[in-house]
């Protein structure tokens, strides 16, 4: 797959497949834990009311549901069922915060998974489609200009939401489990070395919203693969779905560079004639 696409058409179909694999992969990773299940998952449920002898029997059948959409995406997508992935995404990101246990940096860090939703339908047309457009399958409208520069808006403020909010669980969070991480690979990690690690990823987070050049992307790509990694290292071949789940974060920075390596030909084009 090459990053530098010279047309439209051809940007179109690599931000497609871009955007397409990282929503099912998120799923796919969320789903996973919910199959096998997770004691971190019943805060959520209990702020819901939802006692924790139910929670344990639903997380199975919403693990499952997750995966069902995932396919379903990858066979042939619906503009309903990407739709039902952002609210979906989102709701998930919000309980974060309303649980009581996570704070709102858990809520950013997380613009990686309800973003490329939001992003896809764009890229779908599916909010200029009639209702019975949302449950039938379809063909994307053709790419333009415009639309490019709005999908390059939501990736750096992707990009740079998930960076600032993960580096807020170092700086002001002070998370054990990043020192966990970061100790697994033989770092000696303290809580001021996190603090210093958490303001790099505030600032590049910020940097990128601002002056989203492609050096910081790369950056951001490579820092966030290594960086999520860490959960394969200090937790187990099992924390691969952690890896997965966080797809959005490598994803998009991937989309991104697409983006600006394609509005770069197009400038340089322009200057020739």
């Amino acid at each position: 797959m090459t990053l530098k696409p010279t047309t439209l058409p051809q940007l179109h179909h690599l931000l497609h497949w871009v955007l397409r694999v990282t929503i099912a992969c998120c799923f796919i990773g969320h789903g996973t834990w919910g199959v096998i299940t997770k004691e971190g998952w019943l805060p959520f449920f209990r702020s819901q009311s939802i006692p924790d002898e139910i929670a344990w029997k639903l997380m199975p059948i919403i693990g499952a549901f997750d995966i069902l959409m995932a396919i379903l995406i990858l066979i042939k997508p619906r503009r309903i069922i990407v739709m039902w992935m952002l609210v979906w995404a989102l709701w998930t990101a919000i309980l974060r915060p309303i649980s009581g246990t996570q704070g709102t940096w858990e809520f950013w860090e997380r613009a990686g998974n309800w973003l490329p939703p939001l992003m896809f339908l764009i890229l779908g047309g599916a909010f200029a489609m009639k209702m019975k457009d949302w449950f039938s399958t379809y063909t994307e409208p053709a790419l333009d200009d415009d639309k490019v520069g709005i999908l390059h808006f939501l990736c750096r403020i992707t990009i740079g939401l998930l960076l600032i909010g993960h580096g807020g669980f170092g700086a002001f969070v002070e998370k054990q489990m990043l020192i966990n991480h970061f100790a697994s690979i033989g770092l000696p990690a303290d809580v001021a070395f996190i603090n210093a690690v958490g303001w790099f990823e505030i600032v590049l987070g910020a940097v990128i919203i601002i002056l989203p050049v492609l050096p910081l992307i790369w950056l951001a790509l490579v820092w966030k693969v290594l960086t999520e990694l860490l959960y394969v290292t200090e937790g187990g071949l099992l924390n691969i779905f952690e890896f997965i789940e966080r797809w959005g974060d490598y994803g998009i920075p991937v989309a991104m560079i697409m983006i600006i390596n394609y509005q770069k030909f197009q400038k340089n084009a322009a200057g020739s004639t």
